[in-house]
């Protein structure tokens, strides 16, 4: 979409995998009539086209699974986003096979509204895995990385305001790459500041260099489904700060692969002072978080993940499966 090339997404390749847009009623009902396939849907009812496709799987009783990302609860919308989802649970609970719950409260949310714990599975985003050099920062200035729009979610004023008002006895840098609504007012407060750097929009090919270079990635968002930038820092053996609103916190275990911030206590600024103590990373930290990643957060580990949960759900194969990400919190 236009919206992603402004944030300097390309196109992705699929490989051998068949991309249909737009089908037409014909196509669909040929999907649809497979009915030994596992049709996946992302949400339930959120867009037009995947809910038409949706509710003609019910009707056909076909194997489903739906992609869940955590509803946004915050305010009273929050409430009644729940009440939303608890009318779907209650409409298609029966028919629904799986859920895929992104995130680290994307699980208890949907337990929350009422679907079958048995049903839910945790699930994330991934990307691919990119063969990136660690590099360990030898300067005497630790470099600090936000990517991503700068908006509201993405709390970007609020990352600014913090670094701004550090006084550390450690020197620091924060390089900003991104586009959006509040460019004007990010750049009006960082005009006089030598400790803030902002690089505008950078093509998506050209994003790890500047992850793999940087001490620590920092994504504060108020509210993130997931934060696919969280995955590409770790593949690079990079740390991140996140918020525990954001879905991808659950990535990260304090110390070894970063830190957690509390929106509601607004320790932020808190967080990234104690982080700036511990940067830089050794060479042997980093690669530690890169051999992580690649075992339990890479494309093709995350096929493997699914593939189990089909032979569980369908072949009755093997244990309940639990995500390669969460297995070495248990």
């Amino acid at each position: 979409t236009d919206e992603r090339k402004k944030h300097g997404w390309i196109k992705s390749d699929f490989g051998k995998t068949t991309i249909i847009i737009d089908p037409d009623d014909k196509t669909l009902r040929e999907l649809l009539s497979q009915k030994e396939a596992i049709h996946v849907f992302s949400g339930i009812g959120s867009f037009e086209l995947p809910a038409k496709a949706f509710k003609i799987a019910v009707k056909n009783k076909l194997k489903i699974g739906v992609i869940l990302e955590p509803f946004n609860w915050i305010g009273w919308k929050g409430k009644l986003r729940f009440f939303k989802y608890f009318l779907l649970r209650l409409k298609y609970n029966q028919s629904i096979d799986f859920l895929l719950t992104i995130g680290n409260i994307g699980r208890w949310r949907y337990e929350k509204v009422g679907f079958s714990k048995i049903k839910i599975f945790d699930w994330g985003y991934f990307t691919e895995t990119v063969d990136t050099k660690i590099i360990y920062n030898s300067s005497s200035i630790i470099s600090l990385l936000f990517i991503g729009s700068l908006d509201y979610r993405k709390n970007i004023l609020s990352l600014v305001d913090a670094c701004l008002s550090i006084s550390n006895d450690k020197p620091f840098i924060l390089n900003i790459i991104g586009n959006g609504p509040l460019e004007c007012e990010l750049k009006d407060k960082i005009k006089n500041s030598n400790t803030i750097n902002y690089l505008g929009t950078v093509p998506n090919t050209e994003i790890f260099p500047y992850i793999s270079q940087s001490d620590a990635l920092i994504l504060p968002s108020i509210f993130d489904g997931w934060g696919a930038v969280v995955n590409e820092a770790l593949m690079c053996g990079t740390p991140v700060i996140t918020s525990n609103n954001c879905g991808a916190s659950v990535l990260l275990d304090n110390k070894e692969r970063g830190y957690v911030f509390s929106v509601k206590k607004n320790n932020l600024q808190e967080v990234i002072i104690n982080f700036l103590k511990q940067l830089p990373y050794s060479i042997d930290e980093k690669q530690k978080i890169r051999n992580w990643a690649l075992k339990a957060i890479s494309g093709e580990v995350a096929a493997q993940y699914f593939i189990q949960i089909c032979e569980y759900l369908y072949e009755h194969k093997g244990n309940n499966p639990v995500a390669p990400w969460i297995k070495d919190k248990q």
